[in-house]
């Protein structure tokens, strides 16, 4: 059989650390938090959070920073009324 270069590429790719993995695919088992609920309501859960964080933080810049960007176009309007 002849060793093309993506066979030696793919060969490459392999783990072969059992220490790593254990004997299945992903053989680490999380002990707590997120990761060791089940696939579905992880998801669910992480991106509510995620949600809940940009909400949040959207929130604070809206209404404690003011959102300088529109503040500058209403500054200009009454500085220059439309005709």
């Amino acid at each position: 059989m002849f060793r093309t270069r993506l066979l030696l590429q793919s060969e490459r790719l392999i783990n072969r650390n059992p220490y790593l993995y254990g004997p299945g695919p992903v053989a680490r088992v999380p002990t707590g938090g997120i990761g060791a609920m089940d696939p579905l309501k992880g998801l669910v859960t992480c991106a509510a959070q995620g949600l809940g964080v940009a909400l949040t933080g959207a929130f604070f810049y809206k209404f404690f920073i003011g959102d300088p960007g529109i503040q500058k176009v209403e500054d200009y309007y009454k500085e220059n009324p439309p005709r």
